[in-house]
């Protein structure tokens, strides 16, 4: 294997089709960066989590793993929104990933539309001495399993689907998780982007 895979998430919050990246990840990879991202966004509707909150379920929801050695999880504040597909935010995410795990080359996963994260970076560094990409379909993950669907959840009260496709971290804050929710759809923030 000999290579570093690097997953950027929101996890807003933690579902199993995050972990289920991760499992991919370390089957293909000899160390594993897990980059929560809007480290510096909260009280959104796309962002109503805190970063403290994401990364405690994250950690707690990796933490009996026998192979944890071989993860590293970093925040990054964001500086776009999503509307934002810039060079600008291609070269930001790139040198601050490569800051922390101290290596040009990587694999980043992804699971949303190609067309997103082949608009964050210039071509020269898409090539096989920087960053490749491996895709995964979100509409074969876990039926489509996203954040969003995780937060209808809460606003309708189906801590049985919440069970059926989130970790035991994110189970057992139904309640707060929830609360959290309904406090920011009642006063959201505005989300900012750096352009």
């Amino acid at each position: 294997m000999n290579k570093y895979g690097v997953f950027l998430a929101r996890m807003q919050p933690l579902h199993n089709a995050h972990l289920w990246i991760i499992e991919q990840m370390l089957t293909e990879c000899d160390n594993v960066a897990i980059i929560l991202g809007s480290e510096n966004k909260r009280e959104m509707l796309r962002n109503p989590f805190d970063i403290e909150l994401r990364k405690t379920m994250l950690e707690e929801s990796l933490k009996n793993r026998k192979d944890i050695e071989r993860i590293e999880v970093y925040t990054l504040p964001d500086w776009s929104m999503e509307t934002d597909n810039s060079y600008e935010w291609g070269r930001y995410l790139y040198y601050n990933i490569v800051s922390r795990i101290e290596t040009k080359k990587f694999t980043i996963y992804y699971s949303d539309s190609p067309d997103i994260i082949y608009s964050w970076f210039e071509d020269y560094l898409l090539s096989e001495d920087r960053i490749t990409v491996k895709l995964y379909e979100r509409s074969k993950i876990f039926k489509g399993l996203s954040a969003t669907k995780i937060r209808q959840a809460f606003e309708m009260d189906n801590i049985e689907y919440i069970k059926k496709y989130c970790p035991d971290a994110v189970v057992k804050r139904f309640n707060l998780l929830k609360n959290i929710w309904f406090k920011v759809k009642e006063n959201p923030k505005e989300d900012f982007s750096m352009t």
